[in-house]
């Protein structure tokens, strides 16, 4: 019945897929990576800290492995060898544990597995197969709200109903008025609300309870110690104290301190979705490493902006701010993410998708990939649905075992739902997006420096479209070169000043395409990246 039901699908998806590879011709990737090993072997140079390349997986569309459309924790151990493979070192697990909603962004129950995902066992395995391979496992910790199918929740109602008031012992797990204020949902039979900023199904915790953190440090305790996860990604930190940048700050140093009693190398990345640099470092303040730059992200971020732009002062401005603004901490960039349009649906094109991957590879800091953006996987249709950026990872063509075709909140997976290739199409292309992603994380593994260098433009030596700058941390140096327009660029960079020997590494969009550096003069192809050493 499955393939019968899924026939259809299959035939246009294929259909789709030939009209695409015969049109649009010779776009494509490739590194050429020379190493000091004079070999032209990758050489990898990978430091165990919380730098790293992370790969942002919704385990709910990403691989199924008891057939019910569903994605689940095995699914993810059975793509460890493709995410290491791909060059990511590091995993972030959107939520894992029970919850009414596709997206499980409301907790019924912090310490288990959603039973659709699988059992603390298979998590277990995860962990342990991860680490064997020098992946680190992050998963979300939402503490901002839970799910009204919590048993706090449930008995802090059921006291105000026996009671005409909150009390209990969860009585002040939440934040409890007896009016009718903005943003809170009323304890049905009763003359009570409740504090419920992002909808009546997720009410806030009291971060000000002594009862509620300490639960938060047990959980922490759970995941860190007992199941050995490597640290945590943050939801929604701008709402703990909704409009209280300081009460934010505070609560998140806090919880930092808590973690770090437990784990003291443990790394955490939180969201701050807000407007400018100087917003979100603010919040480094607290001592947590990471937040998410979304200045960076989305079409008109400062990255994809550079790009579409072609503009090298963009770009070289974009790294030398970013130095100067953040002092502290780990900077997280990203491109999109489950939240936003896939970078597939807002780049124009598919050099424009690999350049923009490949600036994200040569920014600072612990970079994040959402997962099928390395296959170019657009939002269905252009659809900015929240269910429409999580639809499945595209494994193979048609129907195939794993494929995770329930999709979440009935959102409709057809031929428009995917643009470019398949996993095991785009693997057999060395032209594809997904081995120009996979050579450019290669790279991030080869130069230390990419990812914690300090940054020095020189404009002077590039042009309006080739950016220069050098990134230096302890005793390596790299001189990274982008150019960002569509034709061939010359320049002479020199030596002297920028202090590399040769040609070390290239990442070019397109794979009969080759830079050079002879007499002084770098030639670079269109959209290409060097790294001189």
């Amino acid at each position: 019945m499955k393939i019968m039901k899924y026939l259809s699908r299959t035939l246009s998806l294929l259909l789709c897929l030939a009209i695409l590879a015969g049109c649009g011709g010779n776009e494509s990737a490739e590194t050429q990576a020379q190493t000091d090993n004079g070999q032209g072997d990758i050489v990898l140079n990978v430091i165990d800290d919380n730098y790293r390349n992370y790969y942002e997986i919704f385990v709910y569309s990403f691989f199924d492995t008891n057939n019910d459309g569903i994605g689940d924790l095995k699914g993810v151990t059975a793509k460890l060898d493709y995410i290491k493979e791909m060059g990511y070192n590091g995993i972030w697990l959107m939520p894992i544990h029970p919850s009414p909603t596709y997206h499980k962004y409301d907790v019924a129950d912090y310490y288990a597995i959603d039973p659709e995902y699988g059992t603390l066992a298979d998590f277990d395995e995860l962990v342990t197969q991860a680490h064997a391979r020098g992946i680190n496992v992050i998963m979300d910790l939402v503490v901002n709200h839970t799910s009204t199918d919590i048993d706090y929740f449930k008995k802090a109602c059921a006291y105000i109903k026996e009671n005409g008031k909150p009390g209990g012992e969860y009585g002040d797990y939440y934040n409890f008025v007896n009016q009718n204020l903005s943003k809170y949902t009323q304890v049905q039979g009763t003359s009570y609300y409740y504090e419920s900023q992002f909808w009546s199904g997720m009410p806030d915790l009291n971060l000000n309870s002594d009862k509620v953190r300490a639960e938060i440090v047990n959980v922490m305790k759970f995941w860190l110690t007992d199941h050995n996860v490597d640290g945590f990604r943050l939801d929604a930190v701008t709402s703990y104290y909704t409009g209280d940048i300081q009460k934010n700050v505070d609560f998140l140093s806090w919880l930092n301190t808590e973690a770090e009693k437990i784990k003291p190398d443990c790394y955490i990345v939180g969201e701050a979705w807000v407007g400018s640099d100087g917003e979100i470092n603010k919040y480094y303040q607290s001592g947590v490493d990471s937040f998410f730059l979304f200045t960076g992200s989305q079409g008109t971020g400062t990255i994809a902006t550079a790009v579409k732009q072609q503009s090298a002062k963009a770009l070289g401005t974009l790294m030398t701010d970013l130095q100067k603004t953040y002092t502290n901490g780990i900077l997280a960039p990203f491109l999109g993410n489950h939240d936003t349009m896939r970078p597939g649906s807002f780049l124009p094109g598919e050099e424009c998708v690999k350049m923009a991957g490949g600036v994200l590879a040569m920014m600072n800091g612990s970079i994040f990939v959402y997962y099928g953006e390395e296959i170019g996987m657009i939002s269905k249709g252009g659809n900015n649905s929240d269910p429409a950026k999580r639809i499945a990872m595209l494994w193979e063509d048609g129907v195939y075992p794993g494929w995770c075709y329930t999709a979440p909140e009935n959102t409709k997976i057809d031929d428009t739902s995917y643009y470019y290739p398949s996993v095991a199409e785009q693997s057999a292309d060395e032209n594809s997006i997904l081995n120009y992603y996979k050579k450019a994380m290669q790279l991030r593994n080869m130069y230390p420096s990419i990812a914690r260098g300090r940054v020095e433009y020189f404009p002077e030596m590039g042009n309006d479209y080739v950016c220069v700058i050098t990134k230096e941390y302890n005793d390596e140096k790299i001189t990274v070169i982008v150019n960002l327009d569509s034709f061939e660029q010359k320049i002479t960079p020199d030596k002297a000043s920028l202090g590399f020997e040769g040609l070390a590494a290239q990442l070019c969009a397109n794979a009969s395409d080759k830079a050079s550096l002879n007499d002084g003069q770098l030639v670079l192809p269109p959209y290409s990246i060097v790294i001189l050493k």
